[in-house]
């Protein structure tokens, strides 16, 4: 065996060692002819998962058909089912388990439907089973020329629903406002809130203090010149008594809130210095309000990390806190952006303090909404992905689902096309007279080291800031297999595609 060859064998084995170990872990894309976004999944009784959203003409639609799909523990599609509800619109959003029967699941969504030249719009908790058939049907509200889009909800004792919806009136200067609505499960009752003032506001998320008998509502106010801009709604049960508070932080936009413990609970949101650049971040509050702990996590220059795109993106575990965002999202041509995105998991313990950064994706565009933990202690993450690379240009969105070990890891993969868990990234790719390294916050300083399909090294930098740019303008055009090394381990690795 030649010297060459050796060195082709080596890089084979440093790509792909990791995809042999037999483990159900993976990151897979569900292609449809249909354009599909996904917001919310959930594991089944018999350990497989649903996963929930809608079918739109075209991204960034009102338009839409609920969609709901089922896929194995190991990623396979097994079953997917649309419905039209009514002649109009449907949207589903959240998916939550039933205490009270096993393998029934409460589906959160809105619908809408012509009555003449009238629309009228509902929000329903719907109950599905195992099959993805309704098992029971609950309408919550029937307004008039009104857009009423359920977003969020929490359970309360497996019969009561508190439901977070953007509330928009047609014809009307307040355009944009939430609502709240307190359902009963077990019947078509229901009583709903709607702010009575002129300030323009967008949904957010919503937790439960069952301590305090409370419902936290985290929303955005529009146009506030300063920070935050995120206010938390305290309402009483029965809604007769609520009080607006501005939890101290540093956050810009829109901002998710989730339960820690009994006694505290998170907000996680981009921290807004007023450049380009916006970091994660996450700060943790009592019941009271009162900021307890404030951290950021690095990002990096020329890119934005925003806390997921959609309501719930951290996970609280016995072992660890998972916060999730998604990485390199630019400011120009969302939702249908040219340059890659990467979905990011930093893991922190229960002090707040970020043990690891874990990267996934860069294949495409991807647009993470929702994080559970499975009964097996498994991470899983779903959204969707377009590919920012198809020729012709298509901003096409399809289903995914990542399902990392209790680590973060995906330890297999049963193709070695698929992107796995990486802790130092390379982008944009594909990519011109320079490339840019992204190092998860626990390393310093590694190695990059760019090869020829002849396994010939070509480059080879040190890299020893949190973001580094690499200048490849002697480098021809063509395919470069990479791999990015930290204390004698590979902790990245791919190809990187020079135009």
């Amino acid at each position: 065996m030649n010297k060459y060859n050796f060195l082709i064998l080596n890089l084979l084995l440093l790509f792909f060692l990791p995809a042999v170990v037999a483990q159900n872990t993976f990151l897979k894309k569900y292609p449809s002819s249909e354009n599909k976004s996904i917001y919310s999944i959930i594991e089944t009784n018999d350990n497989h998962f649903i996963f929930c959203g809608a079918i739109t003409p075209f991204p960034d639609s009102n338009e839409g058909i609920g969609t709901l799909s089922k896929i194995t523990s190991e990623g396979d599609l097994i079953l997917t089912k649309n419905y039209n509800m009514r002649e109009g619109n449907s949207n589903y959003v959240e998916l939550l388990k039933s205490s009270a029967k096993s393998g029934n699941y409460f589906l959160l969504g809105s619908k809408d439907y012509m009555d003449g030249s009238q629309t009228h719009n509902s929000v329903f908790v719907n109950t599905i089973d195992n099959d993805l058939n309704f098992v029971t049907i609950r309408d919550y509200g029937f307004w008039a020329d009104t857009l009423n889009s359920a977003w969020d909800m929490e359970i309360l004792g497996d019969s009561i629903a508190f439901i977070l919806s953007t509330f928009e009136t047609q014809n009307s200067t307040l355009w944009r406002n939430y609502s709240l609505i307190k359902a009963d499960l077990l019947s078509d009752n229901f009583s709903y809130f709607v702010p009575d003032d002129s300030i323009v506001k967008a949904a957010a998320s919503i937790m439960i203090d069952s301590i305090n008998a409370k419902v936290k509502v985290n929303y955005m106010i529009f146009y506030l010149t300063g920070k935050p801009w995120n206010p938390v709604a305290n309402f009483s049960y029965d809604f007769t008594n609520y009080e607006v508070v501005m939890p101290d932080n540093e956050f810009y936009s829109q901002t998710k809130i989730g339960k820690k413990d009994d006694t505290t609970y998170l907000i996680s949101g981009a921290f807004n210095n007023y450049n380009s650049l916006r970091n994660l971040g996450v700060a943790q509050y009592n019941l009271q309000d009162s900021l307890l702990i404030q951290v950021m996590f690095p990002a990096g220059i020329d890119s934005v990390s925003f806390p997921g795109a959609g309501k719930k993106n951290m996970l609280v575990t016995n072992d660890y806190i998972w916060v999730m965002n998604w990485f390199n999202l630019v400011q120009f041509g969302f939702p249908c952006q040219t340059e890659q995105t990467y979905i990011v998991l930093n893991k922190l313990n229960h002090n707040l303090e970020l043990l690891d950064q874990i990267y996934y994706g860069g294949d495409g565009v991807y647009f993470p909404t929702e994080i559970i933990e499975t009964s097996d202690h498994c991470v899983v993450v779903t959204g969707h992905f377009f590919n920012n690379n198809a020729v012709p240009y298509n901003c096409h969105f399809d289903p995914f689902v990542l399902k990392a070990n209790h680590e973060g890891l995906i330890v297999n993969s049963q193709s070695h096309d698929l992107p796995l868990a990486q802790e130092a990234i390379v982008f944009p790719n594909p990519g011109h007279d320079y490339l840019q390294v992204k190092l998860a916050v626990q390393h310093k300083t590694v190695t990059l080291e760019l090869f020829d399909f002849n396994g010939r090294s070509v480059s080879f930098v040190e890299i020893t800031a949190d973001m580094q740019q690499v200048n490849t303008s002697n480098l021809s055009a063509g395919i470069y297999p990479y791999r990015i090394t930290a204390n004698n381990r590979v902790i990245g690795g791919g190809k990187w595609v020079k135009e």
